[in-house]
């Protein structure tokens, strides 16, 4: 549950990093990753709001709305870093919390990466003027890599982000007894 003050809590979602097809246990899970509700900038880590070439960053990014697209609704925007992830909540925090993370978005100093951005990209430059720059869309990769393996592209051609990730081919993740695992044959 997302706590309403900010304050930092464990999901009780624990993933487990695995290599071959081995089911996962609970002894070998990974310690959580702290969630913060972001309401305002200052919430937000400085090596994020202040993009440098010193501190190039690659995070995972996606943003939730109603309808969202140029004429939609911006909710909340999701990044994940390496030891925590940010809900930026732009309901709360206003185009001021938003349009505080424009360097960012827009810095070659960080990578986003993002399953099919389109419609978080239009709502993004449409509704507050910020166009994202240096992104790795997985959507994209997983058609481009399909298509280097023969299969002729279909223009409505779309896999999920949970399909993609269930994909044993790329390193997908699967449940056992309610526990969430990753499985890779790399």
């Amino acid at each position: 549950m997302v706590n309403p003050s900010g304050m930092v809590f464990d999901l009780n979602l624990f993933v487990a990093i695995r290599s071959g097809d081995k089911p996962c246990n609970n002894e070998e899970q990974l310690s959580p990753v702290p969630i913060h509700v972001v309401t305002s900038a200052c919430q937000l880590p400085a090596e994020f709001l202040e993009p440098s070439p010193e501190n190039q960053l690659v995070i995972g990014f996606d943003c939730e709305g109603v309808d969202l697209c140029r004429h939609g609704t911006l909710c909340i925007m999701q990044l994940a870093f390496p030891d925590a992830i940010y809900l930026v909540d732009a309901i709360e925090g206003g185009e001021m919390l938003v349009k505080a993370c424009k360097p960012a978005l827009e810095s070659s100093y960080i990578t986003k990466v993002i399953h099919d951005c389109k419609r978080d990209s239009e709502a993004l430059y449409f509704q507050f003027g910020i166009k994202l720059h240096n992104v790795v869309d997985t959507q994209i990769a997983y058609s481009l890599i399909k298509e280097q393996e023969g299969q002729k592209r279909v223009p409505d051609d779309y896999i999920s982000f949970v399909g993609l990730l269930a994909d044993p081919e790329y390193c997908g993740i699967y449940c056992i007894s309610g526990t969430y695992c990753f499985h890779c044959s790399l």
